[in-house]
This record gives C-alpha cells, structure tokens and sequence, in this order.
C-alpha cells in the first residue's frame, strides 16, 4: 500500500514539476564606451586598416552576443560596425533557446539584406542537464533543454524565417573539459568529471570526450540542420596525439562537420599560431580549418584570452597570426570574439 502511494505521489509531482523549462541567459557584456574616446576620423582609420589586414581571408568571422545589445543597440549600427571592420559572417553565440526569438529575427533579415551572413554558435556549456538527489527529486525538478534539443529549436526557427531568408549555419562548441563537478551516479545523460588526475583512455577524460563526440554525431544528423561548424579547444587534439584520450584529434571533428574551428587559448599573439598548427598540419585534405581568436576585457596573463593593450597591439596581433598561419593549406580564416572588445579598442583614445 505504501509502495502504491508513493507512486500515486511521485506521479502527480511529476505531473506538475517535470517537463523543459528555459534556459537562463547567461550574462554578456554590452560594447562599452572608453572614457576617452578617438576621434571619428581615427575610429574610422583604424577600421579601414583592419579591413585591409583581414581581407585575403576567406573567412573573416566576427562573435556577438545578441543579448548583449537587444533593446540597447540598434540592429542597423551593430550590422554597420561590423561591415566596417570588413568582417564577412557574423557568429551570434546564444546563452539560452529564449534568444530565438523576434529581435534575432529582425538582426537576421537585416544582415541578410547587407548580405551579411549570420550563423548561430551553440555551446556545450550552457546547454546540458542537470541532476541533484535521487531519483525521486530528478523526476520533479524542471529540465532546461540540452544541447541537442536547443540546436533542433533553432532549425525549426530557422525554417519560420521569412521566405528567402536563412542562417548561413550552426556551430556547436564541445567543452567537456568544463564539466568538473563529480556525479555520484552514473546514469544515462550523466557527464563524468574533468580533472588532470582523470586523464587516460577508458577514464573519465576519455569518457566524457567520447560522449561529446557521438553526440556531435546526433546533432550533426538533425534533419533541416544548416552547415555545421564543430568548435573544439587548441589541447584536444595534442592531448590525443599523447594519447591520454581515444579521440579528440581534429580529424575526428572535421569528419562530423562542414567546417572545424580551433580555439586558441593564447593569450600572447606570438604564441597563437603555435596553438592550432599542429590542428592545421593534421586537417583533412582540401579541408580547411578556421582560429578563433578570443580577447580579454582586460590585461591578463592566464586567461586564456588575448590580452587587449591598445588598438594597435590588438591590429598587429591580428596581422602577425594571419602572416603566420596563411601559408598552412588548411587554414581558412579566422573567427574574432566578441565584437565588444574590438569596438571598445578601436573608438579608445
């Protein structure tokens, strides 16, 4: 009889509690104002300088966090900076499914009508479930959608678009190596934990990059899915040439997606190019490979970001890793993030 009512209970909890909530939207920064502003003519020079560096690339991706400037910025001057900068793909990372919404709309058909391609970014770290308690207490907690759910929400956005209009793709980032909380249970859905003591093929490392890479596989099978880019970290795939992983080399990627883009943990523009070559020396013939380039909000030595000085650090650095990087075969351009730094450098005194 207890056994029954237990049920009845743990049903009619279900019945109310369980089901897809929404993700939050994680915080991002708006494109701040510098104290001391250039001036307009020297704002204006600088982009036209930038412009030119990045100009033989195929690619020349520019990050922006929708959130970031939705009621704040217009669509118009975001779409307007952008192109200025000579950037040729916007890659509109989103933090939550909520940002499928009207105003990513209303930034899509206006990019579209400057030719301006837009292509959504998904990351692994901002969409994955959750488990605390027992059973029980899993059953009636709300679930935000995972990575795979959010990616589906995004092809049946992309199909309600107005006629004509399409994104240009979707790029998945897999971060497993963010996942470092220890689970008590292994149980379906469940991620392992990352940790430097966990390193070794079969260990939890190993386990959780083989998830990471089948599910990529599911993704990658989502009917309607535009082209997609898998974005991996620069230590995946050294750490599986060490063999400390089964998989995670670049070529276990790029034969997933249309494109693969490495992201570069420099935070030293001299030591960028030596971050991705051995991705780019191991790239599949007649595949090419796209850098990103993430910039600190400030001077920092161990961020895992490049560091920002001035405009003109920010320009050679640029310039230094394209020189560097253009005689590889499979490089195919690169990805600056986020838009916010590269506007503050360029209208800072």
């Amino acid at each position: 009889m207890k056994k029954i009512l237990l049920l009845i209970t743990s049903g009619l909890l279900t019945a109310i509690f369980s089901g897809c909530g929404h993700t939050p939207v994680r915080e991002t920064t708006l494109m701040a104002v510098p104290p001391l502003k250039a001036s307009a003519g020297a704002a204006a020079q600088r982009a036209g300088n930038f412009k030119k560096i990045i100009a033989p690339l195929a690619v020349k991706g520019i990050t922006v966090y929708p959130a970031a400037f939705a009621g704040r910025l217009e669509n118009s001057d975001v779409i307007n900076t952008i192109l200025q900068y000579g950037f040729n793909r916007v890659y509109c990372h989103l933090t939550s499914e909520q940002e499928l919404n009207e105003d990513l709309q209303n930034f899509i058909v206006l990019a579209s009508a400057k030719n301006l391609p837009v292509e959504l970014v998904f990351s692994q770290r901002d969409f994955y479930r959750r488990y605390y308690g027992n059973r029980l207490i899993r059953n009636i907690l709300i679930q935000y959608p995972d990575l795979f759910e959010a990616v589906t929400e995004a092809v049946k956005f992309n199909a309600e678009l107005p006629e004509n209009i399409r994104i240009s793709g979707i790029t998945v980032i897999l971060s497993p190596h963010l996942f470092n909380s220890s689970n008590v249970a292994r149980i379906r859905g469940h991620l392992y934990h990352w940790g430097k003591e966990r390193y070794g093929i079969g260990q939890d490392n190993d386990m959780l990059m083989r998830e990471s890479l089948e599910y990529a596989k599911k993704i990658a099978k989502i009917p309607g899915l535009p082209e997609l880019t898998i974005a991996v970290p620069d230590f995946f795939h050294e750490a599986a040439e060490e063999k400390k992983l089964s998989v995670g080399r670049i070529g276990d990627f790029a034969a997933i997606a249309k494109r693969t883009a490495v992201i570069s943990s420099a935070n030293l523009p001299s030591k960028i190019p030596a971050s991705v070559e051995n991705e780019l020396r191991s790239m599949p013939k007649k595949q090419q490979m796209l850098t990103v380039i993430r910039l600190a909000g400030h001077t920092s030595m161990d961020s895992g970001r490049l560091r920002r000085r001035n405009w003109r650090d920010f320009q050679n650095s640029v310039n230094y890793t394209i020189k560097k990087l253009s005689s590889q075969p499979g490089f195919g351009g690169i990805i600056i993030s986020p838009l916010a730094v590269v506007e503050y450098l360029r209208q800072e005194k």
